[in-house]
């Protein structure tokens, strides 16, 4: 279900605003974890991307100059990942984390490049 209300995004800013460190993973609201190259899922990715950009954004203005974000793609194995019937995962998570990689590393530029 979707969208998220003000109040939710208020919540997660404020923990967002804490934070030091981000773990990579996109949920819905009934999934720990959903396959990113699922197209249904797009605007699951579309809401943690825009959460992540406020984390980096919010951690490099509180950060001193010469401090590192660390960013864990975290998409877990089975049991942890979705499987079907046959024990597989339904995606090609390595390749999922692969992309998250190149997204946020492409997110970061474009802030940085922003000044």
């Amino acid at each position: 279900m979707g969208p998220v209300d003000k109040g939710a995004h208020r919540q997660i800013r404020r923990v967002l605003d804490q934070s030091w460190g981000i773990h990579g993973r996109v949920a819905s609201r009934e999934q720990i974890q959903i396959q990113l190259s699922f197209p249904h899922m797009k605007h699951w990715v579309d809401l943690f991307m825009g959460w992540w950009e406020y984390a980096i954004r919010s951690w490099r203005k509180r950060a001193p100059d010469d401090a590192v974000l660390t960013f864990l793609c975290e998409l877990g194995p089975p049991e942890y990942a979705i499987t079907g019937a046959d024990g597989y995962e339904l995606s090609d998570r390595w390749a999922e984390a692969l992309w998250m990689k190149d997204a946020i590393r492409a997110l970061w530029a474009r802030i940085e490049a922003e000044g």
